[in-house]
């Protein structure tokens, strides 16, 4: 029998991802005097088994709904379960795949959308059922970017690459191979295969840039991995170029951006994080004639081609590193894109979700410290035995005590929940 609780379960699917999303809601639950739990991949479904949650807050992806023991807590009004994507903005195409039609979506007392179009593409090929709101909220990193531009400031010594190797350099050292023959239908493995392909010649492309600016300017090479990837691949590059080279594990990856000169890296939608702290992007995938294997791998990625520079040559992205005129860039198309998908109804991201998880809270029971320092404990066990088995999932789980909270992120939070009014339910 499951213990029952009114401590606020906040799982992050991704540590350097959907992180700093659910510390902000914690600190605004946990100022207005309620008890909650940062949960991860790691010990989520664990907690699970020991305890009820009167609330759970997901950022994630739908799949995990197919859990019986999601499903069972909410359908019996023992859980109310709010779920924001982790991924929130594709083609219609893809949506498809975002939301899958299989998924019970009617247990989930509230959605939380980036923007218009997945809103409006939910509405329409997704009956939601008994689902008590759809909401279009906004991309919570919008307003966090936002905050670290304002704390940060282009102008950093370094230039930023943006990891995107997980093809090649995958976080649990699984094989190409692998990946390739678990693949059942030709179009899908023709899809791995082009994005190995284009991991391959944009690592090399990488190699010679940082040769460059090592050797002609007094710039560091910062490189942040992709959440899937190995980072202890990249010891290699410290070991080569010494205190030039960083890999960079901030939680937020517009944190790292606000920090850099420029930001180099194959279509990614972190391009939309750069363009929120204004600092330049350099797109290589025209130079190595990838975009179309690109857009084959990931179609929504067409639109982050209008808010970079997208040099021929690889003498045309050093010209551009070298220039003193570097400036970042979006055409109109990519503002509307940001308007419509990934701006909500209003700049309220975090007070609007905050909202919504109110209207059923309830406060802490008395046995909740107890219980709160019990489970944190517990995660505190699992997460060392990732560290000790040097299991680099500890990389892609949140853990408090092997990931203490940054001083910016904490910067960032308090003048987020300045401009936080909620009123409480009791």
């Amino acid at each position: 029998m499951r213990i029952k609780t009114n401590i606020i379960f906040l799982y992050a699917d991704s540590m350097r991802r959907d992180l700093s999303t659910c510390y902000i809601l914690e600190q605004i639950l946990n100022e207005r005097g309620f008890k909650t739990l940062i949960c991860c991949r790691r010990n989520f479904l664990r907690l699970l088994r020991l305890v009820e949650p009167r609330q759970l807050f997901i950022v994630g992806q739908v799949d995990m709904f197919h859990q019986q023991s999601i499903q069972r807590a909410a359908k019996n009004h023992q859980t109310y379960i709010y779920f924001m994507p982790a991924e929130g903005f594709a083609s219609d195409a893809e949506y498809v795949n975002m939301y899958p039609k299989d998924v019970d979506y009617s247990f989930i007392q509230a959605v939380f959308f980036w923007g218009k179009n997945s809103l409006e593409w939910f509405e329409k090929n997704r009956p939601s059922g008994n689902a008590k709101a759809l909401r279009r909220t906004g991309y919570a990193r919008l307003p966090i970017a936002r905050e670290y531009s304002a704390i940060g400031g282009r102008g950093g010594k370094k230039i930023g690459f943006v990891g995107r190797f997980p093809a090649l350099n995958d976080i649990y050292k699984r094989s190409m191979m692998r990946f390739l023959v678990s693949e059942k239908s030709a179009s899908e493995r023709a899809k791995l295969m082009a994005r190995q392909d284009s991991e391959a010649k944009a690592m090399n492309c990488y190699i010679e840039l940082f040769e460059f600016i090592v050797e002609n300017t007094n710039l560091q090479v910062s490189l942040r991995p992709h959440p899937n990837e190995d980072v202890t691949t990249y010891q290699a590059f410290i070991k080569r170029f010494g205190e030039r080279f960083e890999i960079d594990q901030s939680f937020d990856v517009a944190e790292w951006m606000a920090s850099c000169h420029a930001i180099v890296g194959m279509a990614s939608s972190s391009f939309i994080d750069a363009h929120e702290v204004n600092t330049p992007v350099i797109c290589i995938d025209k130079y190595l004639g990838c975009q179309s294997g690109t857009l084959l791998f990931d179609p929504a990625l067409e639109w982050m081609y209008e808010s970079c520079h997208l040099p021929n040559s690889l003498d045309d992205i050093k010209a551009l590193l070298l220039g003193e005129s570097l400036r970042s860039v979006a055409s109109e198309r990519f503002t509307t894109l940001i308007a419509e998908d990934f701006r909500g109804d209003s700049d309220t991201v975090f007070e609007t979700i905050a909202s919504e998880i109110l209207e059923n809270s309830l406060k802490p029971k008395p046995l909740d410290n107890a219980l709160l320092i019990f489970l944190r404990f517990l995660d505190f066990v699992l997460a060392s035995l990732h560290f000790v088995r040097r299991n680099n999932a500890l990389q892609f789980d949140y853990s408090s005590y092997y990931h203490p909270i940054s001083a910016k992120l904490k910067n960032v939070s308090a003048e987020i929940r300045k401009r936080v009014n909620l009123a409480l339910p009791f």
